[in-house]
Order: structure tokens, then C-alpha cells, then sequence
């Protein structure tokens, strides 16, 4: 799983992103990652996951398809 890291997903405390940029791969590393968890003992909740979303907010960015910007509301902070 350590081989993996940064190539198809990163670990922040206790989140996981997965990506891709297709949907197929996506499907695959999903798989390839759930089965690691499992491999170690190590469990989910579903109903905190989130799976093919196309964006998402983490630590104060939004990553989308179109790529990494700032949350509208730590740039609001900067301006006052």
C-alpha cells in the first residue's frame, strides 16, 4: 500500500482520498485500497464515504477536475 501512496491516493489522519482520472482506474485503485484496509483490519464507516464525486473540500482547498483553489472562505479571511 506504501508503493501506492501519492500515485493513486493520499492519507491525511483518518482520511483517505482516491483518484483518478478515469473512471475504470478510479474503480480499480477503489478496489485495490478497500482490500488493503481489509488485508490489515482496518475498517471504514460508508456512511462517511464518499465515492465519484468530481470535487472535494480538504484542509481549506477545493481539488476539483478543474484543478486546486483556495475555499472562498479562507480568501475572504485574507481580504478584511
Amino acid at each position: 500500500m506504501l508503493g501506492l501512496l501519492d500515485t493513486i491516493y493520499i492519507v491525511y489522519l483518518n482520511n483517505i482520498i482516491v483518484y483518478s482520472n478515469n473512471y475504470e482506474a478510479y474503480t480499480h485503485y477503489i478496489q485495490i485500497v478497500l482490500e488493503r484496509l481489509q488485508e490489515y483490519k482496518l475498517y471504514i464507516n460508508l456512511k462517511k464515504c464518499s465515492f465519484y464525486i468530481t470535487s472535494i473540500d480538504f484542509l481549506g482547498f477545493i481539488i476539483s477536475v478543474d484543478g486546486v483553489s483556495i475555499e472562498k472562505s479562507q480568501v475572504d479571511a485574507i481580504r478584511e
